[in-house]
């Protein structure tokens, strides 16, 4: 292209020599398409042709003037010039933005390594923490005693809840969150909040009322898992600001949306405040945190719940007049096909004693190996302890277990490893369920463990009902029973 137009500024020079601003501009033409696609390199050799064309064409026709050409030259190495420079700041500036992303992507890699790190590192002395109180609980103890435990045990749940909003929080930052749209009724997505809240509202002497919008199908579509998540943490919230006033939840059809709000009449917020309740680590003041607790995330990750379903998030409020936080997610029937409820069975008392079983623990801290083998001992389970897996890959190929509680972070050959070469080995446990304790329990990580061959994941810290339903689900009366 830039040949054609070095050819047709040729013509004109030759047959319209009157015509002198055609020339200039067909002789800026050829360079500057050679810089626009092939590069600065070409643009350069394509300019040098450009100027010595025009030198020979003064020299031949005497229509054109010598120093009319000299300047023209110059005006063409001066606009090669400038475009020059531009292109070589525009890939300066190319590549510092590319160093600042890479930089970013590395800072945010490190950002969730340390949260890895940091979710491992409390919650291994958090397990032991937590189920020391939980084996006081279970021995004779003064009214006294039984309080102070029972103090233990909610800072305990008060810390987890903060260590599980951290993490929370950094999936939804790294789009490790998604949605679950399942069938669900539209009375269950507040009776599974208002039950898990309503131990702190009694305490509290606060009524639960609810309302349910006649309006509303009796089925929808949604994911009740991050449903209840945001309201949990809004009736959570009334609560702790209330006191001897009911709190309102309320369940509303709202043009193409559901809308569910919750209202207490505590201590209310100022404009100032609502404008960064929903930033993470943000709350109303400092005192409120050092009256009432808490961290500011609950409200920051149900804003990104609630955005991340469709919906929207808010809060209309006064000083001294109490607060209403609401949200809304779009509004989706289930289709009566989708929608029918599964026959009504009983359900069955959770299996808590394992006479006769044999169970490996493969753990290295002691006091972790401590808890497992009481929790264990008061099911009747037979407890084999081991520190590392090479020893449990030994221990094997001798005896026969019915389980194995395998740590993943051991002193030589970790649990992963250990569980892949257990599988791998014909052997009397090559089958044998295997469970991973770990503190280490974000979604890729535990989705690893069931990769490498474990049957589930027990995070840390865990509490002995819930050993009891694993061992229930891999090893329990029903399950050797083939039911």
């Amino acid at each position: 292209m830039s040949l054609l137009l070095l050819f047709y500024a040729n013509v004109i020079f030759i047959h319209e020599a009157d015509n002198n601003w055609r020339q200039e501009v067909f002789l800026l033409g050829p360079p500057m398409v050679a810089a626009l696609l092939t590069g600065l390199r070409i643009a350069w050799l394509v300019t040098a042709l450009v100027v010595i064309n025009l030198i020979l064409l003064a020299l031949s026709l005497p229509s054109i003037n010598m120093s009319a050409a000299f300047v023209l030259s110059a005006t063409v190495l001066a606009v090669m010039s400038g475009l020059t420079m531009f292109k070589l700041e525009l890939e300066r500036k190319e590549k510092r933005l590319i160093e600042l992303r890479d930089n970013a992507q590395r800072a945010d890699q490190e950002k969730s390594e340390f949260l890895a790190k940091m979710s491992h590192e409390i919650r291994t002395p958090l397990n032991g923490l937590s189920g020391v109180l939980q084996l006081l609980e279970e021995t004779d103890l003064t009214p006294d005693q039984k309080e102070l435990v029972a103090t233990g045990r909610e800072s305990g749940r008060g810390l987890m809840r903060l260590i599980n909003g951290v993490l929370d929080y950094s999936k939804i930052a790294a789009q490790g969150v998604t949605v679950e749209i399942l069938p669900v009724t539209t009375a269950s997505i507040l009776e599974n909040a208002l039950y898990s809240q309503r131990p702190s509202a009694q305490a509290k002497d606060v009524d639960l009322i609810t309302h349910i919008d006649p309006a509303l199908p009796l089925w929808l579509k949604a994911d009740p898992v991050r449903l209840n998540q945001i309201i949990t943490n809004f009736l959570s919230n009334a609560i702790k600001f209330s006191r001897n006033t009911p709190v309102q939840c309320r369940m509303e059809l709202s043009g193409e949306f559901v809308k569910i709000s919750v209202s207490d009449r505590g201590i209310g917020l100022t404009e100032e405040a609502q404008s960064r309740i929903f930033k993470k680590f943000e709350q109303a003041s400092s005192s409120t945190s050092r009256h009432y607790g808490g961290t500011g995330l609950g409200l920051a990750i149900s804003k990104e719940l609630a955005e991340l379903m469709g919906g929207e998030i808010g809060v209309d409020s006064r000083p001294l007049a109490g607060s209403t936080f609401w949200f809304t997610f779009p509004l989706e029937a289930c289709a009566a096909s989708e929608c029918r409820p599964a026959p009504p069975t009983e359900t069955p008392a959770v299996q808590s004693k394992f006479p006769g079983k044999k169970v490996l623990v493969v753990e290295d801290n002691r006091t972790n190996q401590m808890i497992v083998r009481r929790f264990l001992e008061s099911m009747e389970v037979h407890v084999d302890l081991v520190e590392d897996g090479r020893p449990a890959l030994q221990r094997c190929t001798t005896h026969q277990y019915d389980l194995i509680l395998m740590d993943i972070h051991l002193p030589d050959l970790d649990g992963v490893r250990a569980t892949e070469m257990l599988r791998q080995s014909p052997g009397r446990n090559q089958n044998t369920p295997i469970v991973a304790l770990s503190a280490n329990i974000l979604p890729q990580q535990t989705q690893s463990y069931l990769e490498a061959g474990m049957n589930a994941c027990l995070g840390k810290p865990f509490r002995k009902d819930e050993l009891a339903k694993v061992l229930a689900s891999l090893i329990g009366e029903r399950r050797s029973r083939g039911l």
